[in-house]
């Protein structure tokens, strides 16, 4: 298919050509025009077909109309020279409209590639704006996929995305389990449930930040922190506003290590919150 257009293309152009060049020997042989004027005009003539062909032939220019009828004019207006030249009829008053004909074909011409102009602009603008809705969105994307909705937190895939530099820039792991928060759900309903997540997330926010605090679990937290902290102390900042539902806070806390990778982190300091959720236990 490609190659038969190829052909057809070239058959057209070589046909055109040798068709004008036969025609402008013969004129020049026959001695009927001593005007070297017409070298000029066969050559915009030649142009003139040539160039409305190709417009006609690709799909994307066909429908560009003002582009294939502006070179369509021209060499109507380029064919009516070269005639005016060889007939010389002043009574053909049709003839008389070449040089119009050739200014109306070049400013539709203008005019065609002015409209592709702005249609480009256009075309910029709207690939410009959705790139950036493009980019938008991929951002809120990834938020969504690392942020917990309830607590704003970073969730357990920000955690172990982030874990290996708050390692490297932080020398305590804290592990922290809401107790009774199964029963807190129970007792006053799933919605009193997602506001004690929220302020204990508001919590975790306000004392180690946002890029330091995770939730990686239903009821458990995972947070970093420059330094050891009194497990009692920093268990009386992070429980105001859940206890009254009958919440706390079981905290665990290990000293980061380079050595340890992520899994094992978080397992001895599960392990050692367990320790503490076991000592606080009533002994029976």
């Amino acid at each position: 298919m490609a190659l038969n257009v190829f052909l057809t293309r070239w058959i057209f152009h070589l046909f055109t050509w040798s068709f004008l060049v036969v025609f402008l020997v013969w004129i020049v042989l026959s001695a009927t025009l001593d005007d070297a004027g017409i070298y000029e005009e066969m050559l915009c003539l030649g142009l003139g077909i040539s160039m409305a062909y190709e417009c006609v032939l690709h799909k994307k220019t066909l429908k560009e109309r003002w582009l294939w009828l502006g070179w369509a004019i021209f060499g109507v207006g380029n064919l009516l020279d070269v005639l005016d030249e060889i007939i010389n009829n002043e009574e053909l008053r049709l003839l008389y409209l070449d040089t119009s004909l050739k200014i109306l074909g070049i400013m539709v011409i203008c005019y065609a590639f002015l409209k592709q102009i702005l249609s480009r602009e256009k075309l910029i603008h709207r690939l410009a704006e959705e790139a950036r809705i493009n980019t938008s969105l991929r951002d809120r994307l990834y938020r969504d996929a690392r942020i917990d909705e309830l607590t704003q937190l970073g969730n357990r895939r920000a955690c172990f995305e982030k874990m290996n530099q708050l390692n490297k820039t932080n020398d305590v792991l804290y592990y922290l389990d809401l107790d009774n928060f199964k029963q807190c759900n129970d007792n006053y309903g799933h919605q009193v449930g997602d506001k004690v997540l929220n302020i204990f997330g508001r919590y975790m926010t306000e004392y180690f930040g946002t890029h330091l605090s995770f939730r990686v679990g239903g009821d458990e937290f995972v947070a970093f922190g420059p330094g050891k902290e009194d497990l009692e102390t920093l268990t009386k900042k992070l429980v105001p506003g859940i206890e009254k539902y009958g919440v706390s806070v079981s905290i665990g806390m290990i000293e980061l290590s380079a050595h340890n990778n992520i899994d094992e982190l978080l397992n001895m300091a599960d392990q050692e919150m367990y320790r503490v959720k076991f000592r606080r236990q009533p002994r029976v």
